[in-house]
């Protein structure tokens, strides 16, 4: 019986202590877990704090806005980004929120009179999702067409909301985004995928002895890579509609490798996505009616970038200009590209510079593009601006009133050729060129400043809804003006409204 008893007892003594070890485990788990005594007290301490520092910054704001009568002009920036050293900009902080800690010094900033974290800790991140503005972090995943990973993660918080991250280099391999840019508001997840060079792709020698790709060949995966060589010689052109109506790519890349990509190479790709076009040269049309390509960018190795290269692109939006060579205008985006908005360059770019959109010469005082959606009904052209490229405004969707100003000396051809929401037109520059107005049906009001000397040939053609025609000087002078033939040819213009009369035409 005793030796039963000390088995009972053993046996009890190991379940005792297996369960105090459960207990001990729970009660751990209770202190430190996320949802434990210690992690809400952790929580609790944090929030407490920030909002802490919320109310005294909205304490700074009210007595900014009682200092200055209600009329108040600036709001609170206190970015990190904009001070050298730490102790500079703690010491800003303080002036805003006078119990500031040196432990947020890398976690917190004022922007736009918001507390605003720009810290990386998740945790922290989760528990002032709903407390204070949080600045959105950017994670960029790298990988191959299979999906596994190609380089290690980008991940970083953007406090200004911008962001322009360029891909690592893989040899032997091409990625589908060389530089990743763009805005946002929130945390976003990028992938950027990498490519080999295609394999099983269609060729032709030419008289040089170098390659061009004539056709899809065997190949049918859906990221294409225009390879360097193909049996031992250069691969040096894409031949015309190499890849005409082709269902499968979705993304396309065209190396600096390549010398001439010709007319219509991918006309009809109705499923491509994404292009990369690093070729010398390209001939016109050559992504026409890729109905679903949504980004392009152009590399800089382009010198020639033909004409309407992406009509009928409908949901193209993303447009990157790497190239300081290449004249670059409306011509290669109009006609069908309804959903391109802005245009973007990188802010080293020694020949463009783009503001809110626009594409700019680099010293402003040439205007090359005026993106064929962009908002906005009016546009003022600056002051520096001195010459209107040609093609600048052509095809435009939602102007509808615009002033040539005086300081315009040089007007491209085709400016605003084929808008179709332009109503009111006033004219100041010296002269207006070739088909400026041409196809414009809803034009109904235009307005002629002295200083114009000359009207190139077809500068109203088939604009055929012009109500009103307004000269600002007599007759005598509009009489003086340099005018082609066919200016007005089948227009609707029927008389010119001068200051001192009418001439019936």
């Amino acid at each position: 019986m005793k030796k039963e008893n000390k088995g009972i007892t053993l046996i009890a003594l190991v379940i005792t202590i297996i369960v105090l070890l459960i207990l001990a485990g729970v009660t751990v788990t209770t202190l430190t877990g996320d949802n434990g005594l210690l992690g809400k007290t952790s929580e609790s301490k944090f929030i407490t704090e920030i909002q802490h520092y919320n109310e005294e910054l909205k304490l700074a704001i009210t007595e900014d806005y009682t200092n200055s009568m209600g009329n108040r002009q600036n709001k609170f920036n206190i970015r990190r980004s904009s001070y050298n050293d730490e102790n500079s900009f703690i010491e800003a902080m303080k002036t805003k929120i006078p119990s500031f800690n040196n432990k947020y010094a890398n976690k917190l900033e004022i922007k736009e009179d918001k507390l605003n974290y720009i810290g990386e800790d998740e945790q922290e991140r989760n528990w002032l999702s709903q407390a204070i503005s949080v600045a959105g972090m950017l994670k960029i995943n790298y990988v191959y067409e299979d999906g596994t990973q190609a380089a290690t993660p980008y991940q970083q918080v953007i406090p200004d909301g911008s962001y322009e991250v360029e891909s690592p280099t893989i040899n032997g391999y091409e990625p589908d985004h060389y530089i990743v840019s763009g805005e946002i508001e929130g945390d976003t997840n990028i992938t950027v995928t990498y490519y080999p060079p295609s394999q099983g792709l269609e060729y032709e020698l030419l008289d040089d002895g170098t390659y061009t790709v004539a056709g899809i060949g065997t190949f049918a995966g859906g990221g294409l890579v225009i390879p360097a060589e193909y049996e031992g010689k250069d691969v040096t052109q894409i031949k015309t509609s190499a890849f005409y109506n082709n269902k499968v790519l979705k993304v396309v890349n065209i190396p600096n490798t390549i010398k001439k990509v010709k007319y219509e190479a991918f006309y009809k790709c109705s499923n491509i996505e994404s292009v990369y076009i690093n070729a010398e040269t390209t001939e016109g049309a050559i992504f026409e009616q890729c109905s679903n390509m949504r980004r392009a960018e152009i590399g800089e190795n382009v010198k020639v970038l033909g004409g309407l290269s992406f009509w009928g692109d409908t949901n193209l939006s993303d447009v990157t200009i790497y190239t300081e060579q290449a004249n670059i205008n409306a011509y290669t985006f109009s006609w069908g590209c309804s959903s391109l908005k802005e245009v973007k360059v990188k802010d080293n770019n020694s020949r463009y510079k783009v503001i809110d959109g626009v594409l700019y010469s680099k010293d402003l005082k040439k205007i090359y593009m005026y993106p064929p959606a962009k908002e906005g009904e009016t546009f003022e052209i600056p002051a520096v601006v001195e010459e209107l490229g040609d093609y600048a405004f052509c095809d435009n969707k939602n102007l509808k009133k615009i002033n040539i100003p005086q300081n315009i000396t040089k007007f491209g051809t085709e400016m605003f050729y084929s808008s179709d929401i332009l109503e009111e037109v006033e004219v100041n520059s010296n002269l207006i060129g070739n088909w400026a107005f041409e196809v414009c049906p809803n034009l109904k009001k235009i307005i002629i400043g002295k200083s114009v000397t000359k009207i190139k040939g077809r500068a109203f053609s088939r604009s055929t809804n012009i109500e009103e025609f307004k000269y600002l000087g007599t007759m005598e002078e509009w009489n003086n003006i340099s005018k082609e033939e066919n200016w007005k040819s089948d227009s609707s213009i029927a008389k010119i409204i001068c200051s001192d009369g009418t001439i019936n035409l």
